[in-house]
């Protein structure tokens, strides 16, 4: 049965999220294009209707006398003027053509009429297209009996003595703003779903690599949380065994009864230690260890404490344990001495346990640029090449049976490394089967810190 992916609704979820969001500021950026383009061209529509009827009202002005009334200087003015009971007068007859060339275009009109809104005249194709109700004053957009829209500006004309003569009705078919901006909102409607089936691919895409650091530590979390039920459950089961196999005999000597207390001390002592290393990694991930223990440290000071602390077991173990200290200047950084201890502490006991009878373990300190460099070297088994990017992993062991004989839990070199981390350092290995390894950690100077 293929395993459950956990993190697969939540994926959905997101990337449901992702195209929800784009989806709708992109329908809002489409709406507002396409209003602010419809504002625009009726701006400018406007504008030029505007201009024109304003310099045909201006000349119409000087030139009507009677209130309702065409005369012949109104018909010299408009070429093609088409009275309303009556046939269309020819422009050639004219010399003013200039006045209205704008409504020679079909998508241009203009109409003329009396104070009780009666036609009087028009002027140009597109009159014949306008119904004969429309507003007297101002602007409007109308549509026609065949469903065509139009855009019109009306004003109050005056006889050239200022008595009211009627109305001047300018505008212009709408067509061809119409058939733009249905193009606009086809393109619209059909680029829309497309947009959003790009989207959600890359909302998916999205969503799997923000969620990526989330699985990876969930994965960790796992394999963290098996290691640490099979490491707690060796020394239960251990000790639990003992308890049992000492319950089942009738009788019990003295011996045989600290024989068996002694072993399940032992095994307790390895739970002990190995709940206490569980809890320094807790504390050093979440930030929760003593910021107030925090200070100077002399680098030296502490190697030399943990010198004492080894040289009888490497002796007993058949090993050389010597230190190769720089005395010209103390090397000091910021941080917690018993921390720091422990982080060269675990590596020396590394190098002593998994160093042959008659090796060699040293300990360097030194400055490296703006670092102090503490180096651990030792001539024992090595680690291969495939493995030294693994030995940091928590509960990892390059080599299981040696390293129970050993009583190691896999959590050293983990320990090492987040209290390097923890104090602004790094921490590298190199190491070759059988030649020996040497981990290097720099901590950062106060200088430099």
């Amino acid at each position: 049965m293929p395993q459950r992916n956990p993190f697969r609704r939540t994926r959905l979820r997101l990337t449901g999220y992702y195209t929800g969001i784009m989806g709708l500021i992109l329908a809002l950026c489409g709406v507002g294009y396409y209003q602010i383009t419809e504002h625009q061209r009726l701006q400018a529509l406007t504008q030029k209707i505007e201009s024109s009827s304003g310099i045909l009202h201006d000349s119409l002005g000087t030139v009507l006398l009677r209130p309702g009334r065409l005369n012949a200087s109104v018909e010299g003015l408009l070429p093609g003027l088409c009275k309303t009971k009556g046939q269309c007068l020819e422009p050639d007859r004219f010399s003013r053509r200039h006045v209205l060339g704008l409504v020679k275009q079909e998508v241009y009109y203009a109409q003329l009429k009396d104070l009780s809104g009666q036609t009087v005249a028009t002027l140009g194709p597109s009159a014949d297209y306008i119904p004969n109700k429309t507003v007297l004053e101002g602007w409007q957009i109308f549509t026609n009996s065949d469903g065509e829209r139009f855009l019109q500006y009306s004003l109050l004309l005056e006889t050239v003595n200022h008595r009211n003569w009627g109305y001047l009705q300018v505008g212009r078919s709408l067509s061809e703003l119409d058939q733009e901006l249905g193009a606009t909102r086809q393109f619209l409607l059909w680029g829309w779903p497309l947009a959003m089936l790009f989207i959600s691919g890359a909302g998916w895409w999205l969503a799997g690599l923000s969620l990526k650091p989330v699985q990876n530590a969930y994965q960790d979390m796992q394999r963290f949380t098996a290691n640490a039920a099979h490491e707690l459950r060796t020394p239960l089961s251990a000790a639990k065994a003992t308890a049992e196999s000492v319950l089942e005999m009738d009788n019990i000597s003295e011996g045989e009864a600290r024989k068996t207390l002694g072993t399940i001390n032992r095994q307790v002592n390895r739970l002990t230690q190995l709940v206490q290393d569980l809890l320094l990694l807790t504390l050093i991930d979440t930030q929760q260890d003593r910021k107030d223990a925090h200070k100077a440290c002399q680098l030296g000071l502490i190697i030399n404490d943990v010198m004492d602390e080894f040289l009888a077991l490497a002796h007993n173990a058949g090993l050389s344990l010597t230190a190769e200290l720089d005395t010209t200047q103390p090397l000091i950084v910021q941080g917690d001495e018993e921390q720091l201890f422990r982080m060269i502490a675990n590596l020396v006991m590394n190098a002593i346990q998994y160093t042959p009878r008659d090796g060699d373990v040293v300990i360097r300190l030194d400055r490296d640029k703006k670092y102090a460099l503490v180096e651990v070297r030792d001539t024992g088994i090595g680690i291969p090449a495939e493995q030294q990017a693994h030995v940091f992993t928590r509960f990892y062991r390059v080599n299981r049976d040696r390293n129970r004989k050993t009583g190691g839990s896999g959590l050293g070199l983990a320990i090492t490394q987040a209290i390097a981390l923890k104090h602004a350092g790094k921490i590298t290995v190199q190491s070759q089967p059988s030649q020996g390894s040497t981990f290097r950690i720099y901590l950062p100077t106060p200088l430099t810190s």
